[in-house]
């Protein structure tokens, strides 16, 4: 080979090698640029990730921790759906959850679990969280969304137990991919569980101070608070709300006759009756003594008279056994007052009381008059005041005859 074509051979060594390495260089730069990319990203979904989990943890009560999973969560994420399921085999939850959180229509974000199947199902989810496609025979009881094209399983585990599961759902198959790291997952999951946990102590430490100790129904300071919310809500759905107002008949001659003793067991009984007449959302409350107040959103004043009815007959209808030989017939006096709210008159609670207070208090003392003239007709009745109309009138009041 001579000289002029070692030194082409050479030059043409030195070209490739000069393309290879900016080939390379092409490619680490390239590359460089990916992991970069990937590292702001992560920056980001970091600072997401704090910042949700900051909100979790300032939260003051489990209305406001619920609003921030269910609304502020997937907004933040862009999420298409989430959902929410809470173990409540005993049914406590639903004293503590507020009951318009606890939405039972379809596509609905809190699902609160109590069947034996559903818990069943829940104690043997994986306790790691699963990614992947969505399959409807799968999934189905975690999220009701036939859109859903993959999702995020995020089991909620305190002391080795399954207290719930989150769920994040997407209309992209991709976002969620099988075996994707999920470290800030993780990590939510863990701080989700243990904010849940802790609102939920909180309201029932809340519950503590607003439950009668010998009942165990709700005590008058808890009726006070809830009556202007539920005005408050009739008045934005317009719906009507009504009030009943409860007193043992002659109770007074129980606890002189028997003592206190067992003037406490009759009232423990009475309760638990008319507990048992009441939907879950109905407020039962020991207003004072031998008094219970009871307040029924969502409830006309025909449908009231009905439950009052139900209730005296729930009391009177079998006598009460107080330990192993005193037998004692026991009966119910009642008061019912309704306010009926519509487009006329929604908006103009204020102008025509002042304040909800003093509407609600207006209610209350319509069917406390009520129920004084049960008393006086012969009592172990109901007496309807009527509907409550926006001017300091009230219908004449209907005998109920058991």
């Amino acid at each position: 080979m001579t000289h002029s074509e070692r030194s082409i051979k050479t030059q043409s060594l030195q070209n490739q090698d000069g393309q290879d390495l900016r080939s390379q260089n092409v490619q680490l730069k390239a590359q460089f640029n990916r992991l970069l990319s990937n590292a702001h990203e992560n920056q980001h979904k970091l600072k997401r990730f704090e910042e949700i989990e900051f909100k979790l943890m300032a939260a003051e009560s489990i209305e406001e921790l619920l609003s921030i999973i269910g609304d502020e969560y997937a907004q933040l994420f862009r999420l298409d759906a989430c959902s929410l399921l809470l173990e409540d085999q005993d049914m406590s939850l639903r004293r503590l959850i507020p009951q318009a959180l606890q939405d039972t229509q379809e596509g609905s974000f809190l699902t609160l679990l109590n069947f034996p199947v559903e818990l069943e199902k829940l104690k043997y989810l994986p306790t790691q969280i699963t990614t992947g496609i969505y399959h409807i025979a799968k999934h189905q009881w975690l999220m009701d969304n036939s859109r859903i094209e993959s999702i995020a399983v995020m089991p909620l585990v305190r002391r080795g137990k399954t207290m719930g599961v989150f769920c994040c759902g997407s209309y992209d198959r991709d976002r969620f991919q099988a075996h994707a790291a999920c470290d800030f997952l993780q990590r939510l999951s863990f701080i989700m569980a243990v904010c849940i946990e802790n609102a939920l102590n909180l309201e029932r430490l809340k519950l503590s101070t607003m439950t009668d100790a010998l009942t165990q129904v709700h005590n008058r300071r808890f009726f006070d608070q809830r009556l202007p919310e539920e005005l408050a809500r009739s008045e934005r759905s317009l719906k009507a709300v009504s009030c009943l107002f409860l007193d043992i008949d002659h109770f007074k001659s129980v606890n002189d006759t028997y003592g206190h003793g067992v003037g406490d067991d009759v009232l423990c009984q009475v309760a638990q009756r008319i507990q048992t007449v009441l939907r879950t959302h109905d407020v039962l409350a020991r207003y004072g003594g031998e008094e219970f107040a009871v307040l029924l959103p969502d409830t006309d004043n025909d449908e009231a008279m009905v439950v009052a009815q139900r209730i005296i007959m729930a009391v009177n209808k079998n006598r009460i056994v107080i330990g192993k030989k005193l037998i004692l017939t026991v009966t119910l006096s009642a008061g019912v007052s309704t306010l009926m709210v519509d487009d006329a008159v929604a908006g103009s609670f204020h102008s025509a009381f002042g304040d909800i207070e003093q509407l609600g208090m207006k209610l209350l003392s319509t069917a406390d008059k009520a129920l004084y003239d049960a008393k006086e007709q012969g009592r172990n009745r109901a007496i309807n005041a009527g509907l409550l109309a926006l001017i300091d009138t009230v219908e004449v009041p209907q005998e109920l005859n058991l």
